[in-house]
């Protein structure tokens, strides 16, 4: 029941922080993408009828929240809202499975409260635990099933999929996992590529114009779309990642150097994407001790963004916020990496 109270008041919040009609209401992206996009309004498909930059599970949740929600802005945000819940709690029991009541615990975490209903990053965060868990319950279909299901969110948990291939040694049973992959993520896909095939190019563009958000490299370019800058995020982002891959570590732990390293050099580093992490950090107590100063870092980028004039540019409080969540996360990389040496993986079934 603890765990239950713990995860419905960390939604129940969130909620309410972010509800449109409630009074200097934090800002959310759900609640943007109403005011920005009439197309939502109108209640076309988004992916489908209209370009939406998230892959389609994520325009699923929009498009069933908007039609469920009686086209008010309102009815569209409950909705939302309501969906959020059972990730919420699956998250906070699925912890407790995985790593036990304290580590549910973290469900409640500061990252979780702003950022939980605020984009599509709770529900990626669950399937991520859930294919944990699959995983050292032996269930390795399962757990790259639910990685695909997480691929359909936001595209980052394939980023997991090299390590579970690697965590089999026979060529049958790799295909096997990706087989689950795929099945996890293809009902989602399969519609959109079929029915809107520009909608790939054009999702792929969209990104590849991005500049730097929330990154440490603006603090060496201070210009947010220098192309060297954007270069030297993906190479550190690589750089750490293919590290990752050769450690001799436990699948959690690898998991974890992946995709904080991922983030570490990322060029665009939203607060939300903080949520990927909170159940590998939950899991692992080494990594408690740099919690505070992420989760405060993270929770200022938000607090401090729109009282900023230029809040994409360094010496600015949400950047400066950005530097000191980035020194949290490369303490949490190193003190996982420390213990992981490298070397081939010895865990193989």
């Amino acid at each position: 029941m603890l765990v239950l109270a713990m995860a419905f008041s960390s939604w129940l919040i969130s909620f309410y922080i972010h509800h449109p009609m409630v009074e200097g209401s934090v800002y959310s992206d759900i609640v943007s993408f109403w005011h920005r996009e009439p197309r939502l309004q109108a209640g076309l498909i988004p992916c489908l009828q209209y370009f939406f930059e998230y892959p389609p599970a994520s325009c699923l949740i929009t498009y069933v929240s908007r039609m469920l929600g009686g086209g008010g802005l309102v009815g569209y945000y409950v909705v939302f809202s309501l969906l959020s819940l059972p990730a919420y709690i699956g998250i906070a029991l699925t912890l407790k499975r995985f790593a036990g009541l304290t580590a549910s615990l973290f469900v409640i975490a500061p990252s979780m409260v702003l950022y939980g209903v605020y984009n599509f990053d709770h529900f990626l965060s669950v399937f991520l635990i859930a294919s944990l868990l699959a995983y050292t319950r032996g269930r390795i279909g399962v757990s790259a099933f639910f990685l695909g299901l997480g691929f359909s969110v936001k595209l980052f948990t394939v980023l997991l999929l090299p390590i579970l291939l690697a965590e089999v040694n026979e060529w049958r049973r790799r295909l096997h996992v990706l087989f689950h992959f795929i099945a996890g993520a293809l009902p989602f896909w399969l519609p959109v590529l079929l029915l809107n095939p520009r909608w790939l190019p054009d999702f792929l563009s969209f990104h590849a114009s991005w500049g730097l958000e929330n990154s440490w490299i603006i603090w060496l370019s201070n210009n947010p779309f220098s192309p060297s800058s954007k270069f030297l995020g993906f190479l550190t982002a690589a750089i750490l990642v293919f590290r990752a891959y050769g450690a001799s570590a436990s699948y959690e732990s690898k998991a974890f150097l992946v995709l904080s390293g991922f983030l570490i050099g990322s060029p665009t580093f939203t607060p939300q994407m903080v949520l990927w992490l909170i159940p590998l950090i939950a899991a692992n107590t080494r990594l408690w001790l740099w919690l505070p100063l992420l989760e405060a870092a993270n929770a200022g980028i938000i607090l401090t963004w729109f009282a900023t004039d230029s809040p994409i540019m360094p010496w600015t409080p949400p950047q400066t916020m950005s530097l000191l969540r980035a020194a949290a996360l490369i303490g949490m990389w190193m003190t996982v990496y420390r213990a992981a040496p490298i070397g081939l993986n010895h865990r193989q079934v």
